[in-house]
């Protein structure tokens, strides 16, 4: 380490000291307690069926390219099997270097996809199935889909085509577990137009971001249509401070406030739409090009402990809870604990340990493709 970063630390270590010791005090304890209900989930035999999803990426940068990897995995609980695992996807590919700035959020979609039909694929095969549990939350995938692009007539009519196709597809349960919006179906709609050859990387770019972003919603759109209720969300770690608007995320005011098991009251949101950044401060909503229905639809949220002491975890589910609110989410909580190790869902944890791409996964990928390009940074390792 640079010994400028140890005087740093000397400089600054009463300041950053200062701000953890005093986190409690600077919270509005009564509002945050006020609203967390303490509460003990005593189920420990599981007699639910359950299934969980997750996804992973991977990518290796070159001067010229990323070579990239995802993958996807549901696993499946009941108390007859107990584990199996069911639906997988993969895809090993490369990206244009030129993409950088936006390689995290092209793969992330590409990854929700495979996830999405992984997840779509195992609910149609296993009607049984009492819980799909998520790693993270569908309001957060809708929220910060692409969208805001504008094609000429002919392109945008084959690019809603070819969704229509991938739409009847879930529809007929006949659909594979792969990006179907490829940059292969891309260059079959781009021979249907008319650019300058200066601008045909940048449209064809943006067109496979578009048409995936749309290949993304289709997905969403039918699981919630189809599946809602058995949709359960779980967020380790969010950021989200809209409930008690403290200084830190809401998940870390529980964190800091209430320690037994319990949940807070939940939160109703409604009315949610892509949003398009305006400025780094500002960002405005984008009204759906498709399923526009999705914004009427109703997500509930709340944050938990499911045992003492244990993680703080936000759940999130997809619809309006019309009976005894309480009653229901007791209920669900009950049920997560009879698959929970220190208060996290087992079947989550094995599904992220079954997908995950580690970085030996990577060099092993770039070994068997032969690849031995420059990085650019190879002076410096």
């Amino acid at each position: 380490m640079l010994d400028i970063l140890y005087e740093k630390v000397i400089v600054n270590r009463s300041q950053i000291n200062e701000f953890f010791d005093n986190i409690r005090g600077n919270l509005d304890v009564d509002k945050i307690r006020s609203s967390y209900n303490e509460c003990r989930f005593d189920k420990t035999i599981p007699d639910k069926t359950f299934a969980a999803v997750d996804g992973s990426l991977n990518k290796k940068k070159l001067m010229a390219a990323f070579i990239y990897a995802l993958s996807s995995q549901t696993i499946i609980y009941d108390s007859k099997t107990h584990i199996t695992k069911h639906s997988q996807a993969a895809d090993v590919n490369y990206i244009s270097s030129t993409q950088t700035s936006h390689i995290n959020d092209i793969l992330s979609h590409q990854m929700s996809i495979l996830e999405l039909k992984s997840t779509i694929d195992t609910l149609q095969k296993h009607p049984e199935i009492d819980y799909m549990l998520l790693d993270g939350m569908i309001s957060g995938k809708i929220l910060y889909l692409s969208i805001n692009y504008e094609f000429p007539q002919q392109i945008e009519d084959m690019i809603q085509d070819k969704i229509d196709e991938i739409e009847q597809q879930l529809e007929d349960g006949n659909f594979p577990i792969e990006i179907v919006m490829n940059e292969t179906i891309v260059n079959e709609i781009m021979q249907n137009g008319k650019f300058k050859p200066q601008e045909e990387n940048e449209i064809k770019e943006q067109i496979i971001k578009y048409s995936q972003t749309l290949e993304e919603l289709a997905c969403i759109n039918y699981l919630l249509e189809n599946y809602s209720e058995k949709i359960v969300g779980v967020s380790k770690t969010s950021s989200t401070h809209n409930q008690f608007e403290q200084i830190i995320p809401d998940a870390a005011a529980v964190e800091y406030v209430c320690q037994n098991s319990g949940y807070t009251n939940p939160i109703e949101n409604s009315n949610i739409k892509p949003l398009r950044r305006v400025t780094t401060q500002r960002r405005r909503t984008n009204e759906f090009p498709k399923y526009r229905s999705l914004s009427d639809r109703t997500f509930t949220t709340f944050f938990t402990r499911i045992n003492n002491h244990g993680n703080v975890l936000k759940i999130e589910l997809p619809y309006k809870i019309y009976s005894d609110k309480h009653e229901t989410i007791q209920t669900i909580l009950n049920d997560l604990n009879s698959i929970s190790v220190d208060g996290y869902p087992y079947i989550l944890k094995k599904a992220h340990d079954e997908v995950v791409i580690k970085q030996r996964d990577m060099d092993s990928i770039m070994k068997e493709l032969g690849i031995f390009e420059k990085t650019g940074r190879d002076m410096l390792e």
